[in-house]
């Protein structure tokens, strides 16, 4: 993976603690063509495109023939963080960034590769542990797959157990016999614990799954306890993306990212599109 400073010319460097981006004045340049190609190799990767699909410098990225929507954007800059390795600002996609492929390459090259606070500065106290976070939920009984709150921290992580004894409803006609834990409902608890993480943070007390991408590692049969965790990754107007792991004992049994569209109106931005699953 490419290193970012080796990518950015020397001329196009600035000081990490005023973000190049938000300069004024600011004089008209144009990207390297490597930091367009990685940049193309991103948006074709993220968005599905065929190899043989043309990625014009000018393409524009919000209307036209991409027509990105909020949760393409949040994709998009989560891809550019982890391949540039920058942490770029949440209210980026309101600032111009995404008019066309040059300037979201440009804006690359003129980001600063540490402006992130140190992580105990942005650490909140935790909220007190107890299930009255389910509150948050529009889940209840049959369909509530968190059995504890054990940590909600706004804005930075939260944890819970879903446990299982085998008598529940759901195994009898999955596997009888031998039951398995369905991994549509693992997802399903995940993206719970995900929702009070967001609600702790933004207010509102309802989300829609957006976006699901978890792989399943290994199966799990009751009884169990599963140990649910959830991360917020970036935000952008109503969109929450999560990076969720599912651990029984110390065994990875799940693990992804899924964005939650919560109800709590946000800043304009670009539309979104209903997902649901």
């Amino acid at each position: 993976m490419d290193n970012f400073l080796a990518i950015v010319p020397a001329r196009n460097r600035r000081r990490a603690d005023v973000p190049e981006w938000r300069r004024s004045g600011m004089p008209e340049s144009v990207p390297t063509r490597r930091t367009l190609e990685i940049v193309k190799e991103v948006i074709r990767q993220d968005l599905k495109l065929s190899p043989d699909e043309p990625i014009p410098d000018t393409m524009p990225l919000l209307g036209g023939d991409l027509d990105l929507d909020s949760l393409d954007v949040l994709m998009l800059l989560t891809s550019l963080e982890k391949r540039f390795g920058l942490k770029i600002p949440d209210d980026a996609a309101q600032s111009g960034v995404f008019k066309d492929v040059t300037s979201l390459a440009l804006f690359v090259e003129r980001h600063p590769t540490a402006i992130s606070e140190p992580v105990a500065a942005l650490r909140q106290p935790s909220a007190s542990v107890s299930d009255r976070g389910l509150d948050r939920l529009p889940h209840r009984e049959p369909f509530l797959f968190i059995s504890r709150i054990l940590d909600i921290r706004p804005g930075e992580s939260g944890e819970a157990t879903w446990d299982l004894d085998g008598s529940e409803p759901f195994f009898a006609g999955h596997f009888p016999g031998r039951p398995v834990v369905p991994g549509v409902l693992l997802a399903e608890s995940l993206a719970q614990l995900s929702g009070v993480v967001a609600a702790s943070e933004s207010g509102g007390n309802e989300g829609r799954l957006s976006h699901l991408d978890v792989r399943f590692r290994q199966t799990v049969v009751p009884p169990a306890q599963i140990r649910l965790r959830s991360e917020p990754v970036k935000r952008m107007g109503p969109l929450h993306q999560f990076r969720v792991e599912a651990r029984l004992g110390e065994v990875v049994v799940a693990e992804g990212s899924l964005a939650l569209h919560m109800a709590t109106p946000s800043p304009s931005g670009p539309p979104v599109r209903d997902r649901s699953l």
